[in-house]
């Protein structure tokens, strides 16, 4: 897992420079949303062991993946508040 140091906002404009409180937030948002991806890892891994697996199943799966990341994404946003315009 990588790891970045926030930004004061002088590098990349348009972002405010985050609090402890903010980064502790951001963290917890992306634990969570880690911890849901592995759930919908091992659903994928019970479903592709089936003798006939239904495509319609994974198709529902990737696109729960995707929702959560874009969950994780708008959530980690409301934290970071970035401006209006980025």
């Amino acid at each position: 897992m990588s790891e970045a140091k926030p930004q004061d906002g002088s590098t990349v404009k348009g972002y405010r420079t985050l609090t402890p409180a903010d980064i502790e937030m951001m963290n917890e948002v992306k634990a969570v949303s880690r911890e849901f991806l592995k759930k919908l890892d091992f659903l994928k891994f019970v479903h592709e062991s089936e003798p006939e697996p239904d495509p319609q199943t994974l198709r529902c799966l990737a696109i729960s993946r995707t929702k959560m990341q874009e969950a994780c994404m708008w959530a980690c946003r409301a934290v970071a508040r970035p401006d209006a315009d980025c």
